[in-house]
């Protein structure tokens, strides 16, 4: 399938200019945008089938439909929190 779009001469020049930031082309560019908004679409709309990479709260999530285990997040909360106090605390802790 081809669309076509017409912009104005400034909406074209942001675009160009975001694609080339990006190292793409202005059609990947706009392709890799279309992309993001539907499947920002379809998590807001809850249309999770199956797993797989999605799109949510402007993230990248693998959807696996099945919480983590408990200790799994508690881990992580723990490892995370000891990380932080020996940045702060540096040596001393």
């Amino acid at each position: 399938m081809s669309v076509t779009l017409n912009l104005k001469p400034e909406i074209e020049a942001g675009l160009a200019a975001h694609a080339q930031a990006t190292g793409m082309t202005v059609e990947d560019y706009l392709q890799h945008l279309v992309e993001k908004e539907l499947s920002a679409s379809a998590v807001e709309n809850g249309q999770h089938e199956g797993s797989g990479m999605v799109w949510e709260n402007g993230l990248l999530v693998y959807r696996t439909n099945s919480p983590l285990p408990s200790h799994v997040v508690d881990d992580a909360i723990l490892r995370s929190r000891e990380e932080r106090a020996r940045h702060l605390l540096g040596s001393n802790s």
